[in-house]
């Protein structure tokens, strides 16, 4: 066992494969028995002759469990590439998750101890929450993401053209002070946003400070801006309610069942940017489906039948995790992660909810690719099979085993 030949070292195990049970005993006639870990070690180091590093793959691979090495955690940066968490003391929440302060969010992506979802899903939900900046930019003069300046300039935290209607609405965020969207706005023009929120909170804030053209009129109200004659579609073109009675509700704004928003939005009385981005927000809640499509039986959302086929609530190719990870949505019952992949498989998911989910649960229900089935062999090789069946077949260290 210890006849060293070569200072390069092998392992036992075979090339590209290492043991994953370092404490089962292999013994062999003659010679002392040895922990598979110690024999790993002795082939790492040179310790092995040549004969025994071509012999014992073949004698351990059962006994010391021989797996292929697993590549080294690639890592990644939760504020995405490039950047990096200048708040690491904020607290980040997630519904089903434990509440997990960024610079901690941080460690863990850096040593790869979070998936590649959590890794794509991530920056975009604490970018403001973290304060996510350039890894070579100077820290912030203050620890609130809401008042870091970064530029003298200043922007419009609606986008380019547009303006606050709603000065008084209140943007709320974990871990941020609450803040008036007229206050808001004045911050961006004074250049006290930095550049990454100047980036991000047009999408968060659109609706709830009813966000308009610099040229249009300013109005009160966020859910009765008649900006066309036409109208809009809620649910988006070709679709329509098919729960009315589901109540939607927006921080700052008045719950008002699906079925009078879609009244708002055909008698024109939504403006352009709630029809543009209320669809997203509102297809799971109010259950929208093609107009074509006959009324579903269930008034959930939840359970509409659509297809046989089925579909998966991760995504292609990719499976929950964490089913028992509890999923809520406003209006709806909360429903268990492996509950939701059952409805989906069996076809009691809407066309609309298979595309909408993935995006929504994928962090919470820990989304993974799903594991390839076992390709299996032949113990005897390839095109031949066994013919003594009731012979016992033993190995030191495993028990016996009827062939």
């Amino acid at each position: 066992i210890v006849q060293p030949t070569a200072d390069i070292g092998c392992s036992v195990c075979g090339k590209g494969k290492e043991v994953t049970d370092p404490d089962a005993i292999f013994s062999f006639p003659g010679q002392p028995a040895a922990a598979c870990g110690n024999l790993q070690e002795d082939g790492e180091n040179g310790d092995l002759s040549t004969d025994q590093c071509v012999f014992l793959p073949n004698l351990i691979t059962l006994l010391c469990d021989c797996q292929p090495i697993s590549p080294p955690p690639s890592g990644c940066s939760v504020c995405g590439d490039g950047k990096e968490v200048n708040s690491p003391d904020a607290v980040f929440s997630f519904p089903g998750q434990p509440a997990t302060p960024c610079g901690d969010l941080q460690e863990d992506g850096e040593t790869g101890d979070l998936s590649s979802d959590q890794c794509e899903f991530l920056p975009n939900l604490i970018s403001l929450l973290c304060d996510c900046q350039p890894i070579d930019a100077p820290s912030p003069p203050s620890p609130s993401a809401i008042i870091s300046p970064t530029t003298d300039i200043g922007c419009s935290i609606c986008g380019n053209g547009e303006e606050v209607n709603n000065p008084d609405a209140i943007f709320s965020f974990p871990g941020q002070p609450a803040a008036a969207c007229g206050e808001l706005q004045i911050d961006g023009e004074n250049g006290d946003l930095s550049s990454d929120q100047c980036d991000f909170l047009p999408n968060l804030i659109s609706l709830l400070c009813d966000c308009q053209p610099i040229s249009a009129p300013p109005s009160p109200s966020t859910i009765i801006q008649p900006t066309a004659e036409t109208g809009c579609s809620v649910c988006g073109v070709s679709k329509e309610v098919t729960n009315p009675d589901a109540i939607f509700s927006f921080p700052g704004q008045p719950a008002t069942p699906c079925g009078e928003l879609e009244d708002d939005g055909a008698n024109g009385d939504l403006s352009s940017d709630q029809c543009d981005f209320l669809p997203n927000l509102v297809s799971l809640l109010c259950d929208c489906q093609p107009i074509s499509a006959p009324s579903p039986p269930s008034p959930s959302a939840i359970i509409q039948p659509t297809t046989d086929i089925g579909c998966s609530v991760c995504g292609v190719g990719k499976e929950v995790a964490n089913p028992d990870a509890i999923f809520s949505f406003p209006g709806q019952p909360a429903t268990a992660c492996g509950n939701l992949q059952e409805d989906g498989e069996n076809g009691d998911l809407s066309t609309d909810q298979c595309v909408f989910l993935p995006n929504l649960i994928t962090l919470l229900c820990d989304c993974q690719p799903i594991s390839p089935p076992p390709s299996g062999c032949s113990v005897c090789g390839d095109g031949k099979e066994v013919n003594n069946s009731d012979a016992v077949f033993s190995f030191p260290g495993q028990p016996a085993t009827p062939c």
